[in-house]
């Protein structure tokens, strides 16, 4: 014959069960939170070397501003401020050196003083109007307009109004027309005349010659036989 079980041990025995089952759900949300702190780095200590140190820098800065001048002027440099002082001092004396070397003339293009232009060819009264053939005419300027030797002349003659005189000359030479030429370009150009050339008829050569208001013009042919025909003329000035 069997015992029947006592109703009474089976509620206490599951007390103690319920109680361990709910103290293992406590460490388990423990350790838990416990983990989520250490991974995030954010312990007391952490926590309060983090805070120190932003009031260090928040100091830092504040004592910067107050050290700056306000305004937000920046104090000048000494060394800076005297080399400009010396650059300008010694771009002044330049200015006054080359004002006292130049002459004082406007300025050209190239910011050079201009040169003065030639005055008149001629000084003096001008001679009077003539002519000549085969010979050269009295008061013919043959200072400016040279008779090379071993030239012929044919005729010659002056012109003048004012302070204008017209010149001309017909001659010939033995010499080939660019050796004339040649002895006519060295001449006027030692005399300050700018050659260059001129309109010509086929069969000649022509240059001319400037002076500032005077202009001649030399045109060479090649003559028949050998040698050269040539021609000068052109207008001259005279100073008085």
């Amino acid at each position: 014959m069997s015992t029947p079980h006592s109703p009474s041990r089976a509620p206490a025995a599951a007390a103690p069960r319920g109680r361990a089952v709910v103290l293992a759900a406590a460490l388990v949300l423990g350790l838990g939170a416990t983990a989520g702190c250490t991974s995030h780095g954010t312990t007391p200590d952490a926590a309060a070397s983090s805070s120190a140190s932003s009031s260090a820098s928040a100091r830092d800065r504040a004592g910067s501003a107050t050290d700056r001048p306000s305004g937000g002027a920046a104090t000048p440099d000494p060394a800076a401020t005297g080399s400009s002082e010396g650059s300008s001092s010694e771009r002044s004396s330049a200015e006054v050196l080359a004002s006292e070397i130049l002459p004082s003339q406007a300025p050209g293009p190239s910011g050079l003083p201009v040169p003065a232009a030639p005055g008149p060819s001629l000084t003096g009264p001008l001679p009077a109007t003539g002519n000549a053939n085969g010979a050269v005419v009295k008061g013919f300027p043959t200072t400016v307009v040279p008779i090379p030797e071993g030239l012929t002349v044919v005729s010659s003659s002056v012109s003048a109004s004012g302070d204008r005189l017209q010149v001309g000359l017909q001659a010939s030479s033995d010499a080939a027309p660019a050796d004339v030429q040649a002895a006519y370009v060295a001449a006027l150009s030692a005399a300050g005349f700018a050659v260059g050339d001129s309109p010509a008829l086929p069969g000649t050569t022509a240059t001319s010659f400037t002076r500032g208001p005077d202009g001649l013009v030399l045109t060479v042919t090649a003559r028949t036989g050998g040698g050269t025909e040539l021609s000068v003329a052109g207008t001259l000035t005279t100073a008085g």
